[in-house]
């Protein structure tokens, strides 16, 4: 590994450790605050690495936690900010992306988008599960080592968190 490569991995540690402190959040705005810093910095670890396309979502998602943490009078506020970011998410893809494996987590990133529409958190952490899964994927192509052990262990942890949070899963343990 180069330095860059050493030194991207060690920013993606730091974006590591605030997604991990994220997923624990049961109020809203702190879980996206902590989405936003780690968008900032996975930003800065896939442009370290040369993926774009790790980046692009994550450029835009620093916007988008901004809007979505305020509040919206309508829900259809919502719809509509969550198609234009899923459109600026496509559309720089198709403007910078170099190969099909950058589109990869552009897509999951679509996802990420409508997942924070929801207002309950566990919800988020539901669709968050197959979108954690597609960025392992990407992660283990472009050699973002840390970004396949945060997948790993961010997959664990949403997992038992929503099932600590499952009432079923509470009233059969009493």
């Amino acid at each position: 590994m180069t330095k860059l490569q050493i030194a991207a991995q060690i920013v993606g540690a730091c974006g590591m450790l605030s997604l991990f402190i994220m997923y624990q959040q049961s109020n809203r705005i702190k879980y996206l605050c902590y989405k936003l810093l780690s968008d900032v910095i996975w930003t800065v670890h896939y442009l370290m690495l040369f993926a774009v396309g790790g980046a692009i979502p994550n450029m835009v998602g620093i916007v988008r936690e901004l809007i979505f943490m305020r509040e919206f009078k309508s829900k259809y506020t919502k719809v509509i900010w969550a198609a234009t970011f899923i459109t600026i998410n496509a559309c720089l893809g198709i403007i910078l992306a170099n190969s099909w494996i950058q589109f990869v987590p552009i897509c999951a990133s679509a996802l990420v988008t409508v997942s924070l529409t929801f207002k309950k958190t566990n919800n988020i952490r539901l669709l968050t599960i197959p979108i954690s899964i597609t960025f392992l994927i990407y992660d283990v192509i472009v050699g973002s080592w840390v970004g396949v052990l945060n997948e790993s262990i961010s997959l664990v942890s949403m997992i038992f968190k929503t099932l600590s949070q499952c009432r079923w899963i509470r009233a059969k343990n009493k």
